[in-house]
């Protein structure tokens, strides 16, 4: 359950070798563990998992169920699997089975990685489990870290309490979905009237990549290249429109009637296809600079982080105590080389100290950045007009050609000049009509997406800001108090138990903000942990069942449980205190190894069943 190994964490009795009442030993040729536990409906769930078994492995577990325990000799079995993919989501996982049996509605919770997982239920049982080898080592609860859940502990125990927290998480991860596919839709539309526009060698502009509120939202606009100037394209459609008209309102006219129009024009045609030319090579040069200065920015960023994380890693070293490496710093030297500085170096004739050194280059850090994004921008705007002068380069090479044609070819033939314009302005026309067409039906989606934005940051703001309900405050109060009077009742004397109290955040015991631990220097006994980690079992126990949604197994386990030679007076304090918790439906399973003895002391009217009832061994051999 603590970790992903799937060896069996048992003895010899139980995997090899057995030692029999009569002194006879025995090797081990089949062992398993059965459970047979109980719901709130008073159904009834048998399972049993083999530890060592011949051809079978220890990740099938056979299942009955029935309505009564004595139906259960007579229930169909069922094989189900556990610990491999799938046991806590499909049909025949065992988890998946038992969580439905328990009425558990398991929730996802936030992983590593940025994804969600589900709440396992090898994450929610060690608030139920201490196990005796390393169960005792803190306050706080040994959980599984192999399960890729990000703050198990706290996830856990909302559960475990029935707390909104977990719920509103669920609400945020929902709408952190929504926003990232909000993001997503705006990018798709973005591309595509980029894409768009890029047909008609043209730019989009007052439309940002990423989302914006509808306050922020302007109608975008495609320009396009046209008289070496950006121009609206509805502007420029017109005025080709008007061209279109003239065009085609005149007779279309033979190749001699306009030699000189034709000679004039390709006059005109070449000193465009030379100044286009001239102006793209300027461009590419003006775009190859502007890409150097972002590969010298990134370079510079690069340096920038390397000497921030150098700058922190020696703060770190100050706070733990150490003088190496701080001396250059705080003796006004160079950081880099340990020259001296003077007045001539440092214009204030002081070096900076360690922390200002970090703030300024943190500074310098955030400046280098926003002329990345500029200079980044920059280099889309500069490419953007190399696909227009591009295109406005070819537009003019096939006038050449077709005036060139026009003149070289026969003159009684009608105009390929006027017949070649004619054509192009009606295509172009007819193709930027549909393109603005295009533009504002995209105009609606992103208004659309723009609300759908809104909404969400609106949203997640309420939920971000929003304090704990009433029924949260009251299970955490329940709990601290029962807390607090536990580790009262159980003599904790290295800290007044006044100053104990369970963290909202985090959820695990503090003093002054601070997590409990064993700690000499904090003058935190061993013994005094031990009973700290009582009270949070028990109290959570406790205040889960106050709780209006809480989701106790109403199980408690503790392996040797007086760690630390605890006093008896606090075990028996603690033991009473078990009881109260077995009288109000808990099961309470205590294991120890102590002299029945001392232990019957300890016992003395409390209601318990001990097992072994008989002899030394608990595990007994089937003949």
């Amino acid at each position: 359950m603590f970790s992903a190994s799937r060896k069996a964490p048992f003895g010899p009795a139980l995997l090899s070798v057995a030692d029999f009442p009569d002194g006879r030993r025995a090797r081990v040729r089949e062992s398993w563990v059965t459970v047979t536990v109980r719901n709130e409906e008073d159904r009834h769930l048998r399972s049993k998992r083999f530890i060592l078994g011949d051809q079978v492995d220890t990740s099938l577990v056979q299942t009955w169920q029935a309505r009564s325990y004595e139906d259960l000799a007579r229930a169909r079995q069922v094989d189900m699997f556990v610990r491999q993919p799938g046991a806590a989501a499909r049909e025949l996982g065992f988890h998946h089975e038992l969580a439905n049996f328990m009425k558990w509605d398991l929730p996802k919770v936030p992983g590593f990685n940025s994804a969600e997982v589900p709440l396992y239920l090898e994450a929610i049982f060690p608030l139920f489990y201490v196990e005796q080898k390393s169960g005792w080592s803190g306050v706080a609860p040994r959980m599984p870290t192999y399960l890729r859940i990000r703050d198990v502990l706290r996830r856990s125990v909302e559960f475990t309490l029935g707390l909104s927290t977990l719920q509103r998480l669920r609400a945020q991860a929902a709408l952190k979905a929504e926003e990232e596919q909000i993001k997503t839709s705006w990018t798709n539309a973005y591309e595509r009237a980029v894409e768009s526009a890029a047909t008609v060698r043209g730019r989009i502009s007052f439309l940002p990549e990423n989302p914006v509120t509808p306050a922020r939202r302007q109608p975008m606009v495609i320009e396009t290249l046209a008289d070496e100037q950006w121009l609206p394209l509805e502007t420029v459609l017109r005025s080709w429109r008007e061209r279109l008209n003239e065009l085609e309102a005149s007779n279309v006219i033979t190749a001699g009637a306009r030699t000189t129009q034709s000679r004039d024009e390709l006059e005109s045609a070449e000193d465009q296809v030379r100044a286009r030319g001239a102006s793209l090579r300027l461009i590419n040069e003006r775009l190859g600079l502007t890409r150097n200065d972002v590969d010298i920015l990134a370079a510079r960023l690069a340096t920038l982080e390397a000497e921030r994380q150098r700058l922190a890693d020696m703060r770190k070293l100050r706070t733990l105590g150490s003088e190496l490496g701080i001396g250059v710093v705080s003796r006004d030297s160079c950081p880099t080389c340990g020259q001296e500085l003077d007045g001539r170096e440092v214009a204030t004739g002081v070096a900076a100290n360690l922390e200002t050194s970090l703030a300024e280059v943190e500074a310098e850090k955030e400046t280098v950045l926003s002329v990345q994004r500029a200079a980044s921008q920059r280099v889309e705007m500069l490419e953007s007009e190399k696909r227009a002068l591009q295109a406005l380069l070819d537009d003019a090479r096939g006038q050449v050609r077709v005036l060139r044609d026009e003149l070289s070819g026969p003159s009684s033939i009608p105009s390929k000049a006027q017949l070649h314009e004619q054509i192009r302005l009606s295509n172009t026309a007819e193709h930027s009509q549909r393109l603005l067409d295009f533009l504002d039906q995209l105009g609606e989606v992103f208004d659309d997406l723009s609300e759908k934005w809104q909404d969400v940051r609106d949203r997640l703001r309420d939920l971000g800001t929003g304090s704990m309900n009433p029924d949260d405050q009251e299970t955490l109060k329940n709990w601290q108090r029962s807390f607090r009077q536990q580790v009262t009742d159980y003599g904790l004397r290295s800290i007044p138990p006044t100053e104990l109290s369970i963290d909202p955040e985090s959820l695990v015991p503090v003093n002054d903000g601070m997590e409990l631990a064993f700690d000499l220097t904090m003058a935190i006994s061993a013994s005094d942990m031990i009973r700290t980690k009582w009270a949070y079992y028990v109290s959570l126990f406790e205040a889960s069942k106050e709780a209006k949604n809480g989701h106790h197994a109403d199980l408690l386990v503790f392996d040797e449980p007086r760690q630390h030679e605890t006093d008896r007076g606090s075990l028996a304090a603690f033991v009473r205190r078990l009881s109260v918790g077995a009288a109000a439906g808990c099961q309470v399973i205590y294991a120890t190894s102590e002299d029945p003895r001392e232990l019957g002391e300890v016992l003395t009217g409390i209601p318990c069943n001990i097992l072994p009832t008989q002899g030394q061994h608990l595990l007994m051999p089937i003949e």
